[in-house]
């Protein structure tokens, strides 16, 4: 049974990472070559791999977590362990990973959530109880990236 879940929340996050990958590409006007290389990047990508969900270093800088967190209970709520790992991954689009080789100061760095009326409600409600980096953490809900010092949270429809 875990690894019948396992396999489907991987489905969901590949699905939710190619839309996000259209989004950014989109927002951050990105040429057609750039976009496919990004595309091919995440697809060749294993689910487990260490690193970020999305690590591009070529013509754009991007490192992104993508998660598929649901509200514990389908609540608008996270549970403890999904606060923890929500923010480990702050920290991360931050300060980097060990088990990544970018360098994520100079990089636009990204959130990314399923995009549902409980999600939003949970991922706002926690964000605004945080006093470690509370500053640097901004909706994206169309703007344009311009501070690479900011996580961006960017909710994607499925």
């Amino acid at each position: 049974l875990k690894s019948v879940l396992s396999d489907i929340n991987n489905i969901f996050t590949m699905k939710l990472t190619l839309e996000f990958v259209s989004l950014v590409s989109n927002i951050l006007n990105v040429d057609s070559e750039t976009y496919k290389k990004i595309k091919e990047s995440v697809l060749e990508t294993k689910p487990s791999a260490n690193g970020f969900d999305i690590e591009i270093a070529d013509a754009i800088n991007i490192v992104a977590e993508v998660k598929c967190n649901i509200p514990v209970n389908g609540g608008n709520t996270y549970g403890a362990a999904q606060r923890t790992g929500i923010m480990k991954d702050i920290d991360s689009l931050l300060n980097g990973k060990t088990k990544s080789p970018i360098n994520t100061s100079s990089c636009f760095k990204f959130m990314v959530l399923l995009d549902t009326p409980e999600i939003r409600k949970a991922t706002i409600k926690y964000l605004n109880t945080l006093d470690k980096y509370k500053e640097k953490i901004v909706y994206l809900d169309n703007k344009t990236p311009i501070d690479t010092n900011n996580v961006y949270v960017v909710f994607v429809e499925l």
